[in-house]
């Protein structure tokens, strides 16, 4: 395995061979494009992870550029890295290069991305990934080296993951499920919850998700084109709401990917959630379910009509390539005399034409959370809201969220679901509808013979 480092400035790297230098890179970019097995082995993002990715050689690259001729090509180095560990948002580290490729160019762009095991948009895309194979394989299959030098270098793997002790309280009734969650309320604070079949999923929005081969994200360089696409086809739909995250949030309804993170208020009906579906592992044995708990304080709840929320909800209509060049590190004046600012207001004013140029950039890599509107009856069914998830926001599961997470391990789902179905938590009841009530009704009168 080896480190594949890039960057669209890669000025930090410009250094003479061997010296060691400190740089920095962003905490939210850190595992993108990396096989989902090898990216959880690497989860939380703590010193002793940190450590296993100092022991694996380096890609220094940038990302792709062309000539005024039209010529496309990277800068590469490799090397080493270091000391590595986190400080607020970015991952500091030490690096030494051995070697400086200098301007290479890109003439078959497939071959140059399967060499380096390079995912579709990769080549754009500042991040940090973790490749499967061998450096020294990858740098032969370009050409930079006849190993001359010495033999194959044999491939670097990371430590074996062993078996993860349950770290989290268990329940397997009702009953003790809300003793779990009552013992750790907290005075001042608002609680919600989400309800996972599957102990695995992680804590994100649809739109975040990767194929778990190759962490290529499935739906986010697509962001604005499927809202537009979809507004453009039922414009009807969407007359009455006002702001961006009104339409997010009948988007989500109806099954489009969104930032958005559903959640309740309600913990019963985040264990109706959790126990609904039985997934099976390899084995064919259950899975534990899981019911994770967040907590805020009252005064960061937001509300449909906050500036922030507007800044970050109305990201979904911005193009790719203004979101990838968004720089959330600027100060407030500097970052409002940018494209991507400029860009981003102009949306923001199509639903608060008074809005002013003064947008802050620490806003918008946020997690937010937000109270959900009654707008439909699924909302006040489920006791809804919503985390709204800001540009590049770190994922809790990264254990450097903004978010206050605990977890609650859920077993013998059969039976909780027969005791919320006597509390009359059941899917008539969270999914409002004729169609649910009369499939409830039909299973309960059953003739099973």
């Amino acid at each position: 395995m080896f480190n594949l480092v890039m960057m669209g400035r890669d000025e930090d790297w410009d250094v003479p061979i061997g010296e060691p230098h400190v740089a920095s890179f962003p905490l939210s970019r850190y595992l993108e494009y990396t096989d989902v097995a090898i990216a959880e082995r690497l989860k939380p993002v703590d010193a002793a992870s940190l450590a296993q990715v100092g022991s694996l050689p380096a890609v220094f690259m940038s990302e792709l550029r062309s000539t005024d001729a039209g010529t496309l090509y990277v800068t590469m180095r490799t090397g080493r890295v270091s000391d590595l560990r986190v400080d607020r948002n970015v991952i500091r580290y030490t690096f030494a290069l051995d070697r400086h490729f200098g301007c290479l160019p890109v003439e078959d762009r497939d071959a140059f991305e399967g060499a380096l095991h390079l995912g579709k948009w990769e080549f754009t895309r500042t991040h940090w990934a973790i490749k499967d194979g061998a450096l020294e394989d990858s740098l032969l299959a370009l050409g930079l080296t006849d190993r001359r030098h010495g033999a194959a270098a044999q491939p670097v793997t990371l430590e074996p993951a062993g078996e993860v002790p349950v770290a989290y309280p268990v329940a397997d009734s009702v009953e003790s499920f809300l003793a779990h969650v009552l013992g750790g309320t907290i005075d001042a604070e608002d609680v919600f919850y989400r309800g996972h079949a599957d102990h695995r999923y992680a804590l994100e929005p649809s739109l975040f998700r990767r194929h778990p081969d190759g962490g290529v994200p499935r739906y986010l360089r697509n962001e604005a084109v499927m809202v537009r696409e979809l507004l453009t086809a039922h414009p009807d739909e969407f007359r009455s709401d006002t702001f961006m995250i009104d339409r997010l949030v009948r988007m989500q309804h109806y099954g489009l990917p969104t930032r958005l993170l559903d959640v309740t208020s309600n913990p019963l009906v985040a264990l109706y959630f959790c126990c609904s579906e039985s997934p099976l592992d390899a084995a064919g044995e259950a899975v534990d379910g899981q019911v994770v708990i967040i907590t805020t304080k009252r005064a960061d709840i937001k509300f449909f009509d906050s500036d922030t929320v507007s800044c970050i909800a109305n990201l979904a209509m911005l193009e790719d390539d203004h979101k990838n060049k968004m720089r959330t590190d600027l100060s407030i004046a500097e970052f409002n005399e940018t494209d991507e600012a400029k860009r981003l207001l102009h949306v923001i004013r199509a639903e608060k034409p008074y809005f002013k140029p003064c947008i802050n950039p620490a806003d918008l890599s946020g997690i937010v959370f937000i109270k959900g509107r009654n707008t439909h009856a699924r909302i006040a069914s489920q006791s809804g809201a919503f985390l709204l998830f800001g540009h590049d926001a770190l994922l809790p599961e990264t254990g450097h969220s903004n978010l206050e997470v605990r977890r609650i391990t859920i077993r013998n789902k059969a039976a909780i679901l027969a005791t919320l179905h006597w509390m009359n938590i059941k899917s008539s009841t969270i999914y409002p509808g004729i169609e649910k009530t009369s499939g409830e009704i039909a299973r309960r009168y059953e003739n099973r013979g």
